[in-house]
């Protein structure tokens, strides 16, 4: 049913199509693979023999992954070198003849928290250049994006852009010297060896009926955790938006709740524990929150919001709450230090772990890289241990050495345990007391150390 309803409406060869995947970052990189190194479709039993290429602008990285290097990769990967269908390019002209564009580019915010498209418009005006028929001999391609952007950027800002440079008209009846459009959100959880890609439900939607179903067949061939098709492209793009928008809120609401707490001289994880023995209550923990979904994705929202003339007071005010933790925990370290009956000339801080999350190699807005930044604009001496961040990316930011492991034979006046990696199981109340002196400050901030001196947000 599948394959002759397809076939019937002229688009791509399902099971045969080639395949580019446009950006090899933390999204693209998994993605291309586990398109790749599937060979029979899920949905019909058919072999597959797609030629899947995976482009990036960075020539490093795509000379890296071909010699099997994955330095973005948080966990154990596959032995893609040996899919023969699977290649890896920075030359635009291997994208010529290609069928099925995935787009899957960085979408920021800039320094005024606004969103920053310039990558997903120019991975626009590319694709439109290459499946303009001066460059091409096939027909009807289909663009799918991945990136988080708010409703309305894919029909509304990416499509013109194809449509200019592509001299084809978009989402034709006809089904003839033209191209169709779908989105379809990532969910990539770096760090996460559990809910891997192929276990994660796919949303999928497409620029009519037939390019809806077309595309949700696509993902459902290679997604075990199967597909669901929403009813628009711009519902697919809001779905995804506030996945992370809802997250922030409630991470938001507690960091406010111990603020409240600290001032009413109450323990917020005993609060929270007191509270978690209601069955319905969200045990959500006081954090710094950043990356590059959940810090980011609500401005896309807000931004859409004010473009529109509509207020979002609390998405807004979450945001506020969280940009600021790092600056609150800044304050509450002060405080804490201030009072120690020796004073030390020069506060020695060691940090373990600085990505934005645990288990996790992105620094992108990590507000725990803001706050480092900040301890040393103030005349503090940091140590920064991560065993999963490459020491160059850190010092790019901040400028400073970092480590893969905690410096022997060394003792801090002022500890951040910053992060639950698992190469941090081994620290114990025993370990973090041999890097302290008498009067060292700790602040906890994975909530799984007690002690006199020890802290919390």
């Amino acid at each position: 049913m599948v394959e002759k309803y397809i076939k019937k409406n002229n688009l791509p060869n399902l099971f045969s199509c080639s395949v580019a995947v446009i950006g090899l970052g933390y999204v693209g990189f998994p993605l291309v693979s586990e398109i790749a190194k599937n060979n029979k479709c899920l949905l019909t039993g058919k072999k597959l023999s797609r030629k899947i290429i995976g482009y990036d602008l960075d020539g490093n990285r795509v000379e890296e992954l071909k010699k099997g290097i994955d330095r973005k990769s948080d966990s154990e990967i596959d032995n893609f070198q040996k899919i023969d269908s699977l290649e890896f390019t920075d030359s635009l002209e291997r994208l010529n003849n290609i069928d099925v564009f995935i787009v899957t580019v960085p979408t920021p915010i800039n320094d005024n928290k606004e969103p920053d498209l310039s990558f997903i418009m120019e991975a626009s005006r590319t694709i439109g250049k290459l499946i303009n028929s001066d460059n091409t001999t096939n027909d009807n391609q289909i663009i799918i994006y991945e990136s988080t952007v708010y409703p309305g950027v894919t029909e509304d800002i990416c499509v013109p852009l194809i449509e200019k440079f592509s001299n084809k008209k978009f989402n034709s009846d006809g089904y003839y010297n033209s191209f169709y459009c779908g989105y379809s959100p990532e969910r990539i959880n770096p760090g996460d060896s559990e809910n891997t890609i192929d276990k994660i439900q796919k949303v999928t939607s497409g620029s009519n009926d037939k390019v809806a179903y077309w595309i949700d067949s696509f993902y459902a061939s290679f997604i075990k955790a199967g597909t669901y098709k929403s009813k628009s492209i711009k519902v697919a793009e809001a779905a995804k938006v506030i996945e992370n928008t809802q997250r922030d809120i409630n991470i938001a609401l507690v960091n406010e709740l111990a603020i409240l707490f600290k001032k009413l001289n109450l323990n917020t994880k005993d609060v929270l524990n007191t509270a978690a023995t209601k069955w319905n209550f969200h045990n959500y923990k006081p954090g710094l929150v950043g990356g590059h979904c959940i810090g980011v994705d609500p401005y896309y929202l807000t931004f859409k919001a004010k473009e529109i003339g509509f207020k979002t007071d609390l998405i807004t005010s979450g945001r506020r709450i969280n940009d600021f933790m790092y600056k609150y925990l800044f304050q509450q370290i002060l405080s804490k230090t201030r009072k120690r009956e020796i004073i030390q000339q020069k506060e020695k801080v060691l940090i373990l772990g600085i990505s934005y999350k645990e288990n996790c190699s992105d620094i992108r807005n990590s507000q725990i890289l803001l706050l480092a930044k900040k301890m040393i604009e103030n005349d503090m001496e940091v140590t920064i241990v991560d065993p999963l961040v490459d020491p160059q990316k850190i010092f790019e930011k901040i400028k400073i050495k970092s480590y893969k492991a905690i410096p022997e034979e060394k003792k801090f006046t002022l500890i951040i345990l910053a992060l639950n990696h698992k190469e941090f199981n081994f620290l114990s109340n025993q370990k973090i007391k041999k890097l302290s002196y008498p009067q060292t400050i700790i602040f906890d901030l994975t909530y799984n150390f007690v002690g006199e001196n020890i802290f919390y947000l």
